[in-house]
């Protein structure tokens, strides 16, 4: 009998995650936190768990929602531009120094790591998706005299906004960008603005029927799964109380029988 319990026990145990998905995976703690709620915001019921993959020497989450609600889930941080791709800024670049870097490397680290802080600050504005940002350094030349630099200092920026929103005006983005950047000049900096894919419009929750009850559709497999669940664990102890119950009874019987009459 017991191994009839641990046998429903973990079909049990089983059917719940059947019942959903994982529509992140991996993800740092800050990821997790803001694709829940903005899944949260859009009627998605969203939940964060932690596992065992560690991104960056930290901790991994996985975001999981109900089996129906998985395509919308997917759409929807899609359109939000989450998770964020994570930007590496003078910190994480010069936190594992080479232990010989070349000057053409120590370039390149350093570009890598300017633009990953230029790219953050830009996504810090309200409306901003994602930025990418590309930037070319002045170039002297040593045999030359003139303090006219053979290659001036140049950049690209590309940003992705909600449609509908203008969180930054190109002349802003072009200062912005140029302040940050040593011998760069404002009219250097082209600027790309697109608009990011528009979120799927949410209409409220949509119940479905499921006896006398009313539910999203969404958590419809999964209560279905806890009820039969249920009625699997009833059934099988209204089976054991029978069992037990024939059993004493053969038991009085068989005790009753070997019993001596009583005296006259």
């Amino acid at each position: 009998m017991r191994k009839v319990w641990a046998v429903l026990l973990g079909a049990a145990v089983a059917a719940l995650p059947a019942c959903s998905s994982n529509v992140l995976h991996g993800v740092d703690e800050r990821a997790a936190n803001e694709a829940t709620a903005a899944l949260e915001r859009a009627g998605i019921g969203a939940e964060k768990l932690l596992d065992d993959a560690t991104p960056a020497g930290g901790a991994g989450y996985t975001v999981r929602v109900a089996r129906g609600d998985g395509a919308r889930a997917v759409d929807l941080l899609h359109a939000l531009g989450l998770p964020r791709e994570r930007r590496r800024g003078f910190s994480e670049t010069y936190g594992q120094p080479s232990l010989i870097p070349t000057p053409s490397e120590e370039r390149a680290r350093y570009l890598d790591a300017l633009a990953g802080e230029i790219e953050r600050t830009l996504e810090a504005v309200d409306g901003v998706v994602s930025a990418r940002v590309h930037l070319v350094l002045e170039e002297s030349d040593p045999l030359n005299a003139e303090p006219k630099p053979r290659v001036p200092a140049r950049a690209a920026v590309l940003l992705k906004a909600r449609p509908g929103a203008a969180p930054l005006r190109e002349a802003d983005v072009q200062k912005l960008v140029a302040g940050s950047v040593a011998g760069l000049e404002p009219g250097a900096v082209a600027v790309v603005l697109a608009a990011a894919t528009e979120p799927p419009e949410y209409a409220g929750p949509v119940f479905a029927s499921l006896g006398p009850l009313r539910v999203s559709p969404g958590t419809r497999p999964l209560l279905l799964g806890a009820l039969a669940v249920a009625l699997a664990l009833l059934a099988l102890l209204a089976g054991l109380l029978f069992v037990t119950a024939r059993r004493l009874a053969a038991l009085e019987r068989e005790t009753g029988a070997r019993l001596p009459p009583a005296p006259g």
